[in-house]
This record gives C-alpha cells, structure tokens and sequence, in this order.
C-alpha cells in the first residue's frame, strides 16, 4: 500500500488484503461490535450450561435419579456438541459465520425451552442432544468471526475477553438458580433461558457483520462489496478505496477442499495434536463443570448453598479466561503448558480436604483448569488458513466434545460408587497433565511458524 500523503487519504485502486487491514488494525467499533455480540450469545450459551448443572441436584432428587443415570443427561448434551461443532464448522465456512451463529443460537434456545416441558430422563436426554447440537455449531462461529475480526497481535485478549461470556453465563445461572431454587423450583430457569437468547439473536440479526476474511476468501468480495468497504473504512480512515479496487486474503485458496487442508503442509501433524489437546483438556473441564455442585453436596453443603458457590466459581474461572488472553499474547500459547501444570498439582491434592478447603481449592483450581483451557480454545480456530479456519476450529470441538463425554459420564460412576474423593480427583489429573505436554507441543509449533506464516513473514518450513 502507498504511504499516506500529508493530510490526504491515499487512494488504492488495486488489490486490498483485508486480512492485512485487519491484522494491523487497533482497536475499533466494527471489532468491538462483533466482540461484544459474540459475547453476549457466548453468555446465553454458558447460562445453559450452567443451569442444568445447578439444577441437577433438585432433579435427581425430585425424579428420584441416581448420579450413574443423570449422568447420561450430561453427556447427551456433549453429544449434540460434537455433531453440532462437525455439522456448522463446515456450514459456516459455506454460508457465512454469521448465518451459522444465528442458526445454532435458535437451536440451542429451542432446547433449553422444551427443557421445561420435560418430567423424565427418557424425554430430557434427546432434548439436552439438540440442545448440545446448537451449542456446539454456535461456539465455533464465535469463535472464529471474533479472531477474524482480531488484529494479529491482540487475538488472544480478543478471544478470550469474548469467550469469558461464557463463564459469566455460568455465574449468571449460579446465582439465580440460588435466588429461584427454593422460592420457584428448576423450571423456570430454562424459560428463562429460552426467551433471553430470543433477544440476542434478533441483536445478532441487525447488527453483526459477517466475516471480511470469509467475504474475501470465499470470492464474494463482489456481492458483498459494501461490506469491505465499511470494514475498511472502519479500521482504516486514512485509505479511500477507489472504484476499480478488489479484496482478498491472504493464506486462502478457494478451490482446495478444506477438509484437505487441516492435514496440509506441518497441519498433518498438528492437527492431530491440536485434537488430542482439546479432547484431554476438556475431560477436566466438562467433569468439574457438569458435577462441581455435586461434589459440593457430597462434602455437606446444600443444593442452594452449592449453586451459591459455583456461581462465585464461575467469577473466578471468567477471570481466569479473561486473563488467559493477555498471558498467551505475552508469553506465546506454549506456555499454556504451565497453567495445565498447576491445575493438575491442585486437583491431586484437594479430594482430601475439609469441605471449606475443598470450596477454595475448587476455586484456585477452576481459575487455572479453565484458564489453561483456553490455550487450545483460542488456538483451534487460529492456527488454520481463513478459508477452512471455521471447519478447522468445528472438527477440534468436536473431538474435544466426545472429552466433555466422557468427563460427566465417568465421574457419574464414580460417584455411584462412593469411591473416595482422593481417588476420583486424581484420576482427573491424569488428562491435564497429558494436556500440558501437547500444549506445548502445538503451542511451540503455532509461535514460531503457523503464527509468522500467517502475517506475511519469510520462515523456515
């Protein structure tokens, strides 16, 4: 691009890398709005989650289930996640991140409405299966648009300040599960959360804008010309783009098939670890998430007080993730693998302690479990090439899905079994201890390659 000329906007009339514009942006309101609406529907999403896993209690009780059987209603839900991750990944990298969100977003609020009218496990377990299905196509839309829309240098705190909506979801349905449990009981909760979304997706309907990188990469920059424009204008003032100006990306290649593409070049083997990272990082997260009230319980504490605490967790674990962001921009994402290190140090050791150690403990080691967890969220989307990011950050989801699987199903049993605590917990140390040494592993590769590769850099392949 041509220097801007003293107090003139410099006139381009050839090809504009929007990708370029946008990696080399600062802070702006077309960033910011995407952010914040990606973070509102991230906030929708975590409410979901967070109220069937305060509600469980009183269910179980009121449907005089056993953990081993509830257990099931848990992984249901990481089962529509999977399908939904695989199905609106490729979706969205056809139709357009924001068409895709939008979607998932509906589906997602269907379920959680029908989760009202439900009075057995029989007729919860394939609602809590759509339900996942919307959540997990929604999840990596976010994602992605939101790092689309990120400059290179800041995409980490992008991220991460977006997917803390998420866990602020989750102290959200802590604490007025607390508030509602005694007064109205468990179903209320998903009323509310089916109308709630219904006013973010209209939010979404009318303000978000779809993703420049797609736009351009996927050769629409034609159609959808005054869209670039706007994200130019927006991000660039000193630029006037002149009328025989096109856009493009850079890293894209339409022709070649996506699914092609994740195993391309060194993605051949990363990919598989960037797989291999999400599904063992997300055993621990999804075990402590679906049963901390549970466990909780166990050590004395009522269904109230547990939804109390876990919504206090829920501030922490936010913290953590908004936190994480500027960490992994500072230090890079291979050090992702300290965090996971010190998640798995306190979890073997808190299983023993008295039920007020047990709830700090819970708290010190929800920061750093979800904190660390976000090294492979933010990384799984960002380490592929725009025009299979979105397939690229589904297929990671959804591996790290059939994780979330198996962490509720297996701490179901054991919770069925009244093993001790000490022995349960440090079973769910195994998986982040795994996870810090693949961390590092796919980290270490997307800091000194995939990271310069992607910002025009010449480096050794």
């Amino acid at each position: 691009m041509a220097e801007m000329e003293a107090g003139r906007a410099t006139e381009i009339a050839g090809a504009i890398d929007i990708g370029k514009i946008i990696d080399e942006s600062r802070l702006n309101r077309i960033s910011v709005r995407v952010l914040v609406l990606c973070g509102l529907i991230m906030l929708m999403d975590g409410y979901d989650y967070g109220i069937m896993s305060v509600a469980a209690p009183v269910i179980m009780s009121e449907w005089n289930l056993t953990t081993a059987s509830f257990g099931g209603v848990f992984s249901a839900a990481m089962f529509g996640y999977l399908f939904g991750a695989v199905i609106f990944g490729a979706l969205s990298d056809r139709i357009g991140r924001k068409k895709a969100l939008i979607l998932g977003s509906f589906l997602f609020s269907l379920g959680t409405l029908l989760v009202y009218f439900s009075h057995s496990v029989e007729s919860l377990i394939p609602i809590r299966v759509l339900t996942g299905a919307g959540i997990g196509g929604a999840v990596p839309c976010a994602i992605t648009l939101t790092s689309e829309y990120a400059p290179s240098r800041g995409r980490g705190r992008y991220v991460s300040v977006m997917y803390s909506g998420f866990l602020f979801g989750i102290v959200c349905a802590g604490y007025i599960a607390g508030l509602m449990l005694r007064s109205a009981g468990w179903r209320p909760l998903f009323l509310l959360g089916f109308f709630a979304p219904l006013a973010v997706i209209i939010l979404l309907a009318l303000a978000l804008p779809e993703s420049a990188r797609w736009l351009s990469a996927g050769r629409r920059a034609g159609t959808d010309r005054q869209t670039l424009l706007r994200v130019v204008r927006a991000m660039r003032p000193d630029i006037q783009v002149s009328l025989e100006a096109s856009f493009y990306t850079r890293d894209s290649s339409p022709g070649r098939l996506p699914l092609k593409e994740l195993f391309s070049g060194k993605l051949a083997w990363v990919t598989p670890v960037i797989w291999a990272y999400y599904l063992v990082s997300s055993v621990a997260v999804f075990f402590f998430g679906s049963w901390s009230p549970q466990l909780l319980v166990v050590k004395g504490f009522s269904a109230a007080t547990a939804a109390f605490i876990t919504g206090t967790n829920g501030i922490l674990i936010a913290v953590g993730c908004l936190l994480s962001g500027f960490y992994f921009d500072r230090f890079g994402f291979r050090w992702g693998a300290l965090l996971h290190i010190i998640a798995a140090t306190g979890v073997l050791f808190m299983g023993g302690l008295a039920p007020l150690g047990f709830a700090m403990s819970l708290f010190a080691t929800g920061f750093f479990i979800n904190a660390a967890h976000m090294d492979v969220t933010i990384l799984a989307p960002i380490v592929y090439p725009p025009n299979c990011r979105n397939q690229g950050a589904g297929a990671a989801i959804a591996v790290g899905r059939i994780g979330a699987m198996l962490g509720p199903y297996i701490g179901g049993i054991l919770l069925a079994m009244e093993k001790p605590l000490e022995m349960l917990l440090a079973l769910i140390a195994i998986p982040l201890a795994l996870a810090a040494i693949l961390c590092y592993t796919a980290g270490r590769q997307y800091d000194f390659y995939f990271a310069p590769v992607y910002s025009g850099q010449e480096v050794d392949r």
